[in-house]
This record gives structure tokens, sequence and C-alpha cells, in this order.
């Protein structure tokens, strides 16, 4: 699915849930979750649940910040998870080990365990990731530029987020498109630069929609083919 050629593919996609039928009421129960839960949990919690239809709600990045901060009250532990990219791990394990020592290190440092109301517990779930081609297709640097306010959000993820652990970290699918194209190094290198993991999605399209208006369309047809 990565895009290599003179063409762009547009991606959409959309995500298969499953409840795993564990549910954590208070600091402990997610740490022993965070111990055994399969890669696809971590990979929906932390990754995938910028997909949720609510989490356009909140500024945390994650769904473990989020609960620690609105379910538990404690905004400590809320900050420090808000502020782990697992876009920088290479492995989930590594993430995973960093998850389980930073919660170690919170309940090491209280005088008891935070729990939950009832009614605000986690539900961890797992997700697989379905997807599927739009049928657009770009083939300059001005197409793509004007697709961005138009194209789905899922759309966003898919070519940025997912894009980045389908390429190890290396890249999104447009910037590397793009250089395929020959397009201006200075555009490509600011596609790059962006923070989007602590972006909501609508926010990362402004902020995508903000790069490619800094470039006038007389500079972004010169990388037309």
């Amino acid at each position: 699915m990565t895009n290599t050629g003179k063409t762009f593919i547009l991606y959409d996609c959309s995500l298969s849930r499953r409840a795993i039928g564990r549910v954590s009421s208070n600091l402990r129960e997610m740490l022993d979750a965070l111990r055994s839960v399969n890669d696809a949990v971590l990979e929906h919690h932390l990754m995938r649940c910028a997909l949720e239809d609510y989490f356009e709600l909140y500024e945390f990045p994650n769904d473990l910040a989020r609960w620690c901060w609105e379910g538990l009250g404690d905004q400590v532990l809320g900050e420090q998870l808000g502020l782990i990219d697992p876009y920088r791990y290479r492995s989930l394990a590594e993430l995973r080990t960093d998850l389980i020592n930073l919660v170690e290190d919170r309940l090491w440092g209280l005088n008891r365990v935070p729990w939950c109301r009832p009614g605000r517990e986690l539900h961890w779930v797992e997700s697989t990731l379905i997807a599927y081609d739009t049928g657009e297709r770009f083939t300059t640097t001005a197409e793509l530029a004007q697709a961005v306010g138009r194209m789905s959000l899922r759309s966003l993820f898919f070519h940025i987020h997912e894009a980045r652990r389908r390429l190890e970290g290396a890249t999104d699918d447009f910037s590397a498109w793009l250089e395929g194209i020959d397009a201006p190094n200075a555009l490509i290198a600011r596609l790059r630069a962006v923070d989007f993991y602590f972006l909501n999605l609508n926010q990362l399209r402004q902020e995508l929609l903000q790069i490619f208006q800094d470039y006038s369309p007389t500079t972004l047809m010169k990388t037309a083919r």
C-alpha cells in the first residue's frame, strides 16, 4: 500500500474493534493489564484511539493519559502518559516497558492506589485497521494540496499515523511520494517535521493545509509531471 510511483493512491480506513473482556478500576489493575494485554490492545489505546469519535473532544493524545486524568483524577500520571509518543519507539515491546516503568514509579510514590468511580472504568479493546482504495488519484503536488481539505480524517490517519508504523517511523505517505516526484525539499521537510501525534485529526488537517498554503500555486505547479 506504499505510494512509490508517479501517481498517489488515496486510501481510507476503518476500525474493527473487539472488547477483550478486561476492565480496570484502579491504577494497579491498569498496570497488570499493561503487563499482559496483547500488542493490538496497546496499539488501539495509544495510537488508533485517534480514530474514535470521542477523541476530538479531548486534549490527550491517548486513552491511558485521558483515563488517568479524568477517571482516576491523577493529573500527574495523566500528563506523563500524555508526553509519551509511541511512534518514536522501535518496537511495541520497548513502549510497553516504558509504560510499565512509568506506572510502577507512580504507584511507588503514592500513599494509596487511585480508584475510579463506578461507571468510569477503563474497558480494554483491541482493533484491526481495515484500509481500502478510495479510487482517487493524484499526479501533482498541487492536486494533493487541494485534496487535503476534502479528504476524510481517516485518510489522514492512514497516510500519516499508520504510515509511520508501516514505514518503521521513517516518513509519512505524503512526503515519501512527494520526494519521489521531486517536490521542493523544504516542503517535504516541513511535512515530516509535523508533530502529528500530539494533534487531533482536525488540527492535523489544518497544519497540513497551512504548510501547503505557504507554497504558492505557481511553486506547486512546477512540480507537476
